[in-house]
Order: structure tokens, then C-alpha cells, then sequence
């Protein structure tokens, strides 16, 4: 075996540290790289987390609001013993559930309701001529939605009570109510000769009036909430929530009456008779304040709660006004297809919701009950041909 020299020895170990210090500034370069590369990725992964954080950060400080909830229904009429499919939209901006809560308010046989898909549900023993079914936010509870809906009374229901001996109480329904008593007496006598088919015509002959107001309503011109152009010498509408003017004080006359009523027990909601007014006044004229920048809608919002008078309303986004669904508990269709709530200021019938009013110092607003779509209180623009 040959055996390496001394000069041979020296030049191996040499080259064996050679390549130990090469291999070791190759690790040592290898390991600083990989340094980078996992400070990289962390810096990376904070990267994303932070964006994550500002992200859950933004949505917390940037809260969905409900600004509304429009229902539609499949259709108008509704027959005993069948169903009717409605829907809602619930409008407004930010992130928020959409999802809505299903009932019928007001007047209605206890078989009769709504599921939590939006299915009505009516008895057959229904007696109520028309239904209100009300979606209601998951989100904020404070918005609602409302759809009224006609009911079609049976066929058999109309023959039967076509054999009913009708009974003479003249003298009862011309007597002139005194009391509560008295107004229920008055709504028997004139209701208790009426068939339930002479109803339906009635019913029918009101919705064709409605339809024809609403076809007529929809010609012409509008603005972007559907507002036909305000006669000449009226004040324009405003969009609500503008600046009010707390440190100025204006007075105008405020009056809420329904004796329209009066002259329609005939269809009136019986059920309805002890909270409606023996002389059809809610509130006599009163003086009451309120700031520049406020609306009818805000004044009367204000002095109904005060004087302890109810009333309901509900926003409407493409109309963008509150409208007043009921004052005292009388609500719209309580005395038939045409009746419901309206507001006046100066005399003048204004042809947008009482929210967009912008009221002025000494104005007079009345709001006042109609049973035939206005013509009974002295507006006649719903049903010009």
C-alpha cells in the first residue's frame, strides 16, 4: 500500500478546508436567504391580517340602516278559504339583514295568518272586508312595511243573505247621534239592510274608481319620488331631514276631524264605533309652535304624542314621506275602499306626503278623514279624468 508523502498531506488538508470553508459560506448564504424569506412571509401574513382586522373594524363602524320596507302581494283580491302569496323589499344602506317578520294587524278572524315565508293564509269565516299584513325588519324592528288586501265574500254568502227579510229602521238611521250608543244604533240600522252582495258591488265599484285614480295619477310628468309638478304660487316640496332652526319660534293652527264619518256609517267598521268621536272632531283647532325647517308631519307627529292622541304611519321610500296610516285608531278602509287620512294647509290639498311640507309662520293645516278618495272634503284631483 502506498502511503502519502508529507507534501502530498499538507496539499490534501488544504484543499479539504477549501471545500469545508466554501460549503460553510454556502450554508451560511443558503440560511440568511431562507432568514429573508420567512421574515417575508411574515411580514405578509401580518399584511393580511391587518387588512382583515380593518376590514371587520369597517363593518363594525359602518353599520347597516333600514330605510324602509316596500310590500307587494300577488294580487288585489283575496277569496275565503285560499291564499295570497306577498313579498317584501326592505330597503337602506350599509350591511344588514334583510330578512322581515310576517303579520296581519287590525281586524281579523283568528284562523287568519301569515307564515314566515309570506303566505296568507284566510278563514273561511273571515267577516273583515279587507286585510292588513304588516313585514316587519329582523334588523330594527322600528320599520315596517304595510299591504292591505281585498276579501272576496263566498257566493254562497251572497245567496243567503239575499233570502234575509230586510228590516225598516228609517227613523233610527236619521236620527242625528248624541251619544256613543247612539252612533252604534245609527251604524246597525243603515249596515243591517245592506246584503253582502250589494257590498261586493259597492267594493267593486270603489276599486274601479281607485284603479282609475291611480292610471290617472301616473301620466305626466313626475320627479324622482313620483311628485307631479306643484301648481304655480304652492310651495315646493323639501327632502326631510334638512336643518330646523332651533332658536327661531312659529305658531300655526293645527285641527284633526273625521265627521266624514258621520255621513258613512253606512260602511263604517262597527267594530270601530267607541273610539270614534260622537261630532267627528279628534282636535279642535289648537295654536300650536314649532321651528323653521320642520313639517307638517313633524307637528303633528309632536302633538298627537303630547295630547296623548294615537297615531301610526310608515315611511315610504319612493314617495320619500312618512304616510299616515291611522290617527284615534281610525286607520284607511275603515269606511270602505276610498277612505283614509289627508292633509291640507291654506285650504290647499298638497300633492306630496306631509313629511316634504316645509310649514311656514301663521300656516293652518287641517288634517281630515275622506270616505270617497278626497271629493268629500273638497279635493277633487284624484278622480279628474
Amino acid at each position: 500500500m502506498k502511503y502519502l508523502t508529507k507534501k502530498q498531506k499538507i496539499i490534501t488538508g488544504i484543499v479539504l478546508l477549501v471545500i469545508l470553508a466554501a460549503s460553510f459560506l454556502y450554508n451560511a448564504d443558503f440560511l440568511r436567504n431562507r432568514e429573508v424569506v420567512n421574515a417575508q412571509e411574515v411580514a405578509e401574513l401580518r399584511k393580511e391580517e391587518n387588512e382583515d382586522l380593518t376590514s371587520l373594524t369597517s363593518l363594525h363602524k359602518n353599520e347597516g340602516e333600514v330605510t324602509g320596507i316596500v310590500v307587494t302581494s300577488e294580487g288585489e283580491v283575496v277569496e275565503l278559504g285560499k291564499t295570497l302569496n306577498f313579498s317584501a323589499e326592505v330597503q337602506g344602506e350599509g350591511d344588514f339583514t334583510r330578512e322581515v317578520l310576517w303579520e296581519v294587524v287590525g281586524e281579523h278572524h283568528p284562523d287568519t295568518g301569515i307564515g314566515s315565508t309570506g303566505t296568507l293564509i284566510v278563514s273561511k269565516e273571515e267577516k273583515s272586508l279587507s286585510l292588513r299584513v304588516q313585514a316587519k325588519s329582523v334588523y330594527d324592528e322600528t320599520k315596517t312595511g304595510e299591504k292591505t288586501v281585498h276579501v272576496k265574500l263566498s257566493s254562497e254568502e251572497s245567496v243567503a243573505s239575499l233570502n234575509q227579510p230586510k228590516t225598516t229602521t228609517t227613523s233610527v238611521a236619521n236620527t242625528t247621534p248624541k251619544t256613543t250608543a247612539d252612533l252604534k244604533k245609527k251604524a246597525e240600522a243603515l249596515q243591517k239592510n245592506i246584503t253582502p252582495e250589494e257590498k261586493a258591488k259597492q267594493r267593486e265599484e270603489d276599486l274601479r274608481i281607485k284603479e282609475q285614480a291611480i292610471q290617472n295619477s301616473s301620466k305626466g310628468e313626475k320627479d324622482q319620488y313620483l311628485t307631479d309638478p306643484t301648481p304655480a304660487g304652492k310651495p315646493k316640496p323639501v327632502e326631510p331631514g334638512g336643518g330646523i332652526n332651533r332658536d327661531v319660534t312659529y305658531h300655526a293652527t293645527l285641527s284633526i276631524r273625521c265627521d266624514t264619518i258621520l255621513n258613512n256609517m253606512d260602511k263604517f267598521d262597527r267594530n270601530k264605533i267607541d273610539v270614534l268621536p260622537v261630532d267627528g272632531t279628534i282636535l279642535s283647532t289648537t295654536t300650536v309652535s314649532f321651528s323653521p325647517g320642520e313639517s307638517v308631519y313633524d307637528v303633528l307627529q309632536r302633538v298627537t304624542r303630547e295630547k296623548g292622541i294615537h297615531m301610526e304611519s310608515v315611511f315610504t321610500p319612493i314617495y320619500n314621506s312618512a304616510y299616515v296610516q291611522g290617527i284615534h285608531n281610525l286607520y284607511e278602509f275603515d269606511t270602505g275602499e276610498l277612505s283614509g287620512w289627508m292633509y291640507k294647509v291654506n285650504g290647499w290639498f298638497p300633492n306630496y306626503g306631509a313629511s316634504r311640507y316645509a310649514l311656514q309662520d301663521g300656516d293652518t293645516i287641517e288634517w281630515v278623514y275622506t270616505c270617497d278618495l278626497g271629493r268629500d272634503v273638497g279635493d277633487t284631483t284624484m278622480t279628474q279624468q
